[in-house]
C-alpha cells in the first residue's frame, strides 16, 4: 500500500494528526508508524491505537500485514524532540 495512502486514511480520521509512516521490511507491507494528535490527550495508549486499528481495518485485511505503531500528543512530542511541522 502507498504510504501516502496510509497517511490520507488516518487523517480523514483524525483531522489534526501528524503522520509518519516506514516501510519495517522492504515489502511495503510492514509498517511502522508515527502519529501525533491531540486527540490522544486522556486517552490510555490502548485506546490511542484502537482508533488508529479502526481506521485501517479494512487495509489490515488486504494489504497491509503488520504495523507498528508509536501514538502522542503534540506536547510529548515535543518533549521528545519529534519536528511535526
Amino acid at each position: 500500500m502507498a504510504f501516502e495512502n496510509v497517511k490520507n486514511i488516518i487523517k480523514s480520521g483524525i483531522n489534526d494528526a501528524f503522520v509518519e509512516v516506514y516501510d519495517m521490511t522492504g515489502t511495503a507491507d510492514h509498517l511502522d508508524i508515527l502519529i501525533v494528535s491531540d486527540q490522544f490527550k486522556g486517552k490510555t495508549l490502548i485506546a490511542q491505537h484502537q482508533m488508529i486499528m479502526d481506521l485501517l481495518s479494512e487495509s489490515l485485511k488486504n494489504e497491509i500485514h503488520a504495523v507498528k505503531l508509536k501514538t502522542m500528543d503534540y506536547d510529548k512530542a515535543a518533549q521528545r524532540g519529534i519536528k511535526t511541522n
